[in-house]
């Protein structure tokens, strides 16, 4: 053991004690402790100077003298009060220094791991509702977020105002509502004004039979007189097999012989015109076509139709969208009868500022297509989360 003053250094305060405590005793004096270089250093001692002033400030028998409990009332020694010793001003301002140094160093410890662990609870929540205590209270913006919702999305369209006033099923309905406003395409039916139907994705999500839908919900709303089927960046001469199927189920035309930008300036510019495109195989060269087709005919003429699958994961969504974002698409759910529509993806498009324009999920092309303005939406959500 050591005689004396000493400085210990350690990680934290806990190890830090620990060591004064083995090497000073457990009735040395802490005179300061301090923060340096990401270590802490207490400097302790246990020479008789500054135990016996810390023993002479609370002595028993000198303070037992001053008061005197008789009757239940507090019996005080005026006499004996002004014979306590007092500290020096030196020592006093010693032991302040060092309490207030500890106070800061553990104040800050503390708060650092109190951050620590709201990052370890920030994106776990519960998922067993039925094995969880009857006691434990579950908050509407929990419920969101076990449903799949991100926590941006709750936050912003969880209005403060429900989580204190209304009851869950109505707060639930609440931000469906509130987010259905914002990710709901504007205009859906755009669709039916443009002139230029382009429907794109990546492979496999479902762009043939979406184009084909298009066109039968066109050929329902506005005939089938001067509407086409067309398909580009295929490599085959002939257009597929199943858009063939579809445009002779529909008795609609279909296309293949245009190349690359290469559309008749006579239907684009007729007033009942309507082409509708699948733009087949690779998803980057689709994007080099939209991109020069607006820049000949004008956006305000053409609707580009992004295909999304559903139980496409959140990262694909981000992926597909940076590259796309610059057409405005119209965002379509497709296959929702193969795979339910994640509400994380949802909730990323929301994020992304993507519009929500339709949601299919069969293979039948006839009144297939489910275009979901707001209210669609709204409604769409609270039966099926």
């Amino acid at each position: 053991m050591i005689n004396g003053t000493t400085k210990i250094k350690a990680k934290d305060t806990t190890s830090a004690m620990e060591k004064v405590v083995s090497q000073l005793g457990d009735d040395c004096v802490i005179l300061s402790t301090k923060k340096i270089n990401g270590q802490i250093e207490i400097t302790a001692s246990n020479s008789h100077k500054f135990k016996n002033s810390v023993k002479k400030r609370y002595d028993k028998k000198k303070f037992a003298t001053i008061y005197k409990l008789k009757s239940g009332k507090l019996d005080i020694d005026d006499s004996k009060i002004k014979s306590v010793e007092k500290p020096s001003s030196e020592k006093n301002k010693v032991e302040k220094e060092s309490y207030s140094n500890f106070r800061g160093v553990f104040k800050e410890e503390l708060s650092t791991l109190l951050n620590k662990i709201d990052k370890r609870l920030e994106n776990i929540y519960l998922t067993d509702e039925k094995n969880i205590s009857k006691n434990v209270f579950f908050t509407h913006s929990l419920k969101l977020k076990q449903l799949g919702f991100s926590n941006d999305v709750i936050d912003k369209f969880l209005k403060t105002e429900e989580l204190e006033e209304n009851n869950y099923e109505t707060a639930r309905v609440n931000f469906f509502r509130n987010l259905s406003h914002n990710l709901a395409a504007p205009f859906p039916e755009r669709i039916f004004k443009s002139k230029l139907i382009l429907v794109t994705g990546t492979s496999g999500t479902g762009k043939t039979t979406m184009a084909a839908k298009i066109a039968s919900s066109i050929v329902d709303v506005k005939g089938r007189n001067n509407i086409v089927l067309a398909e580009l960046c295929r490599n085959s001469k002939t257009a597929s097999e199943d858009l063939k199927a579809f445009a002779r189920l529909l008795n609609v035309p279909i296309t293949n012989q245009l190349k690359n930008g290469d559309l008749s300036d006579t239907m684009i510019l007729n007033d009942n015109a309507k082409i509708v495109v699948d733009l087949a195989g690779d998803f980057e060269t689709g994007n080099k076509i939209i991109q020069e087709l607006e820049n000949r005919h004008g956006d305000k003429n053409i609707c580009t139709v992004l295909c999304i699958q559903s139980g496409s994961s959140v990262e694909m969504v981000k992926n597909i969208w940076s590259k796309i974002k610059a057409r405005r698409p119209l965002v379509a759910i497709t296959k929702s009868d193969e795979c339910d529509i994640s509400t994380s993806v949802l909730s990323e498009l929301s994020n992304l500022k993507g519009n929500l324009g339709i949601v299919s999920g069969t293979r039948s092309i006839v009144d297939s297509l489910l275009f979901t303005d707001s209210n669609v939406l709204a409604k769409f959500m609270k039966e099926n989360y």
